[in-house]
């Protein structure tokens, strides 16, 4: 049994293990013995039924109350159930709206955006280059480095912004983040719903560097 003061501790720790995508300690301690383990190694795959299986008993619990209803019934609350989880405009629009500089790299079709995670607002071309080598020798110096810099890659053409991707944890698990839909409203490839502007934020807004032109900002 775990005690109730190591349980957040062990968690955290779980979670990092589970985004792991490359890295020389993880290939030589976890990948070579016990490969195929971690979420990382599946893009856009669910590693088992469990968020399926809890979002069926929400539907039950909240929204058909354990009923059988009719097919009627059954769209109008579909479309309820829709709105009512659809929050990545919301944060998408928040987030937006932080004071983070951002890096932009293109390459072919596809643009890379290097943005600070948490509470972070600035990065550098070293902090990204040290992120990018994936090289941690202990699980604490993974868990302290890997989480510093979440990487949004989007097509350059604006009418395929859903095919955008992001490193960040959120979007391992739900394919869609407020990081994507942050940049393609900052970029001006989709609108936020009016919805999604209702919350009070500050007027900052997010400075995005060119990585290949650091004087040329948009």
């Amino acid at each position: 049994m775990v005690k109730k003061s190591e349980q957040e501790e062990l968690v955290n720790d779980v979670e990092s293990l589970q985004l792991a995508q490359d890295g020389q300690y993880f290939q030589n301690e976890w990948l070579t013995i016990h490969n195929a383990w971690y979420e990382g190694v599946g893009h856009f795959t669910p590693s088992a039924n469990n968020a399926l299986e809890a979002t069926n008993n929400i539907i039950k619990k909240k929204n058909t109350l354990g009923e059988r209803l009719l097919l009627s019934r059954v769209k109008v609350l579909a479309f309820e159930i829709v709105e009512k989880w659809s929050k990545c405009y919301e944060r998408g629009y928040q987030w937006v709206k932080s004071s983070k500089s951002i890096f932009s790299t293109e390459c072919d079709n596809l643009v890379q955006y290097d943005i600070p995670a948490g509470e972070e607002t600035k990065i550098t071309n070293v902090g990204i280059d040290v992120v990018k080598k994936m090289k941690w020798y202990t699980f604490d110096q993974y868990q302290k480095k890997a989480f510093t810099i979440w990487s949004v890659t989007l097509p350059v053409d604006k009418l395929k912004w859903l095919d955008g991707v992001c490193t960040c944890a959120a979007f391992f698990k739900k394919y869609m983040c407020k990081h994507v839909v942050g940049m393609t409203i900052r970029l001006d490839h989709c609108k936020p719903p009016p919805a999604a502007k209702n919350a009070k934020i500050g007027d900052k807004k997010i400075v995005v560097v060119d990585h290949q032109n650091p004087k040329k900002c948009y």
